[in-house]
């Protein structure tokens, strides 16, 4: 393969990342319930959630349970219209919501987004949430050792790739990025961190505006 520019690989790969699903990987639903029940534990009656990529649909009934009013926002996947449950079909790259929501949950978003798009997507999502608001962010993280490694062999063969970055076996754009990086642009949104759980290459963290 010819070498390309980064600008040039990033425009191949940029529609078809953000048309696509988010990446696949193995989420404990039990420990994903159990952030979000966390998380609902900071709001209060009838104050609105995001599901940012609707991945966290499953959980939907559970949280209006809790009598939290759901919306489910850049549904980049077929989800089955749950009664109560507003759905705002609008792409990650297109909403630019200012101080609507209570709540948010993004689970596997961030994994399909290039690094470049990274800062701009959390700074939306920091954005569209209410002064105190709490979220719950899920993600890939990479060992550093491991994403080097890769980063070095995918460089020898022509492709610009930045670590954490690859390409998987079907095709599908990853990006992972090691743990520091992920901490810094919270930090740069203007999210804090108020827990968090690292598991296998999963990061589940809670955070507030």
């Amino acid at each position: 393969m010819s070498r390309l520019q980064r600008r040039e690989w990033l425009e191949e790969y940029r529609e078809k990342a953000l048309e696509k699903t988010p990446v696949a990987f193995e989420i404990e639903k039990e420990k994903l319930q159990d952030f979000i029940l966390r998380m609902a534990g900071f709001l209060e009656e009838s104050n609105i959630i995001a599901d940012f990529g609707c991945n966290s649909s499953d959980f939907w009934p559970l949280m209006k349970d809790m009598n939290l009013r759901v919306v489910g926002v850049s549904c980049n996947k077929a989800v089955k219209q749950t009664k109560g449950i507003r759905i705002m079909n609008i792409g990650l790259s297109d909403f630019n919501l200012l101080g609507i929501f209570e709540g948010f949950v993004a689970v596997g978003i961030l994994q399909r987004l290039h690094p470049e798009l990274w800062s701009r997507t959390l700074l939306k999502i920091m954005r569209s949430v209410k002064t105190s608001g709490v979220g719950l962010i899920v993600t890939g993280v990479s060992e550093e050792e491991e994403a080097k490694s890769r980063h070095d062999s995918l460089k020898k063969s022509g492709f610009p790739v930045v670590v954490g970055e690859y390409i998987d076996g079907n095709g599908n754009y990853n990006f992972k990025p090691l743990k520091s990086w992920y901490d810094q642009w919270l930090k740069n949104a203007g999210f804090y961190i108020f827990r968090e759980e690292v598991t296998k290459d999963l990061v589940y963290t809670l955070v507030r505006k």
